[in-house]
C-alpha cells in the first residue's frame, strides 16, 4: 500500500512538471511575438497599412499575426474615458480607424475597427461584431464592439478594448 502511494505521488509530480513545461512554452512563445511586435518603428505606426506591413514581414502564421495585432493595439491604444458615451453613429469607418492611430486613444468601436483593419491588411479573415456584453450574469445596456478572426480554420473572438486593460 505504501508503494502504491509513493508511485501515485511520483506520477502526480511528473504530470505537474510536464504541465509547467507546457505553460512555460506557451508563455515563451507569446513573449517572443510580443517583444518583436513592440519593436515596430514609430514611423510605421501612423497607419494600419504600416503596422500590417511590419506584421506580415515579421510573422508567418495566422496565430502569430493575430497575436501581434492584438498586443500592439492593447499596448499602444488607451481607452478614451472622456468620450466613452460619445458614440457617433454617423462616423465613417476610416475615421474610426485613423482616430486611435493619431490620438492613441479610442473607445470600443475604434479598437475593433483598427484591429479588424490591420487583420484584413495582414491577410486574415476578420469581422467587427457589434452587440452587447454580458457581465455578472446581466446583459449590459450599453453597446460594445469586438472582432472575430479566422485563425487556422477556427473562428476566434478578440476584444482588444478589454485586452488593453487601460
Amino acid at each position: 500500500m505504501k508503494n502504491i502511494k509513493l508511485v501515485a505521488i511520483l506520477l502526480l509530480s511528473l504530470q505537474n512538471l510536464n504541465a509547467q513545461k507546457g505553460l512555460q512554452k506557451a508563455v515563451n512563445e507569446y513573449a517572443t511575438i510580443d517583444k518583436k511586435t513592440l519593436q515596430i518603428p514609430d514611423s510605421l505606426t501612423k497607419t494600419a497599412e504600416g503596422i500590417a506591413s511590419y506584421i506580415t514581414s515579421n510573422f508567418i502564421t495566422d496565430k502569430e499575426k493575430v497575436r501581434a495585432t492584438f498586443i500592439w493595439i492593447a499596448t499602444n491604444i488607451q481607452y478614451d474615458i472622456d468620450n466613452m458615451f460619445a458614440i457617433n453613429f454617423y462616423e465613417k469607418k476610416a475615421d474610426k480607424i485613423t482616430k486611435p492611430l493619431k490620438t492613441r486613444k479610442g473607445i470600443c468601436e475604434n479598437y475593433a475597427e483598427l484591429f479588424n483593419d490591420i487583420c484584413l491588411k495582414a491577410k486574415l479573415k476578420s469581422f467587427v461584431i457589434e452587440g452587447y456584453t454580458k457581465q455578472n450574469g446581466l446583459t449590459d445596456y450599453f453597446p460594445h464592439a469586438w472582432c472575430a478572426v479566422l485563425v487556422d480554420n477556427d473562428w476566434c473572438m478578440f476584444d482588444p478594448t478589454w485586452g488593453s486593460g487601460i
